[in-house]
């Protein structure tokens, strides 16, 4: 189709999905690129129906970390949790955890219902539905934007001069964009065939804190280590946040470049398996 000069014309061949190659990323690049203003406008679409009916709108964002990190300092105050060296004032240490780990749960948990919600959208128009998954994810990095200026609060509450590399925060986590990205589009793809692979998540996430060290520093006793610090890819996030924070380099570049590279594995598998399954989401929804 084509239409006014410059445009570029799509011919649709049987299969074309399933061709391998260069081209067919090209393809999927292409379609993202002229769809970018579509993303925008259902990522403000969505941040604003998300906070229109609230009485606190967007102090949500800022409220919700907090029953978290009051209870853990609280607890580890009371000395109710042997948590450890931290290396930094506890708020500070909790806070920046909670930060990396609710990007990636909110990022994953509204990416994988991107497609329900959307209802008769899939099958009234033609569009790239990755489109809903990417907007989605502007929520989530959103949410985590206008935290900030809480981060620096607790800065100043806890009396915590960061390194000048903590400016370096948004670079250090843009890889983690790429592992929500396509774990969101695996799990929506799952979550619009199966309605209970929501729940699911929202539980999975809740326990993924405890396995990521958000509250509590890096284990190094055997296996535990292993599984937290090694498998979960979350957790290099985490600890290259507070590293940026407190010495101004990354501990384990080799553990945080594995992270990445998986991150990217990920995001590439979960794109290419939402697009061979597109054509097929708008009966299955």
């Amino acid at each position: 189709m084509a239409s006014g000069k410059g445009s570029i014309i799509t011919v649709y061949e049987p299969d074309h999905v399933r061709k391998a190659g260069l081209g067919i990323w090209a393809e999927m690049f292409r379609e993202i690129w002229m769809a970018r203003g579509l993303v925008w406008r259902l990522m403000v679409r969505d941040i604003v129906s998300r906070y229109r009916q609230s009485l606190l709108g967007i102090t949500w964002a800022f409220l919700s970390p907090l029953p978290v990190l009051l209870a853990f300092v609280w607890m580890k105050e009371r000395t109710v949790l042997a948590i450890g060296e931290t290396g930094m004032p506890y708020p500070v240490f909790i806070f920046l955890g909670q930060m990396v780990w609710l990007l990636f749960s909110h990022g994953v948990t509204v990416s994988t219902g991107s497609l329900v919600s959307a209802g008769t959208l899939l099958t009234k128009i033609n569009f790239p539905r990755e489109t809903l998954v990417l907007a989605s994810l502007g929520q989530a990095v959103f949410e985590f934007a206008i935290r900030l200026p809480l981060l620096l609060a607790v800065f100043i509450w806890s009396g915590f001069l960061p390194k000048a590399s903590i400016l370096l925060l948004p670079v250090a986590l843009f890889p983690l964009l790429f592992l929500i990205t396509g774990v969101g589009l695996i799990l929506a793809l799952f979550n619009a065939l199966v309605r209970d692979v929501g729940s699911i998540v929202g539980m999975a996430m809740t326990i993924g804190m405890f396995a990521t060290p958000v509250v509590y520093p890096p284990p190094t006793g055997w296996p535990v280590s292993f599984w937290v610090n090694h498998v979960n890819p979350v957790s290099a996030f985490v600890t290259a946040t507070r590293d940026l924070a407190v010495s101004g380099r990354i501990s384990d570049p080799s553990g945080y470049a594995v992270s990445v590279l998986i991150s990217v594995i990920i995001f590439l598998t979960g794109w290419r398996m939402f697009h061979l399954a597109e054509s097929k989401i708008a009966e299955k929804v």
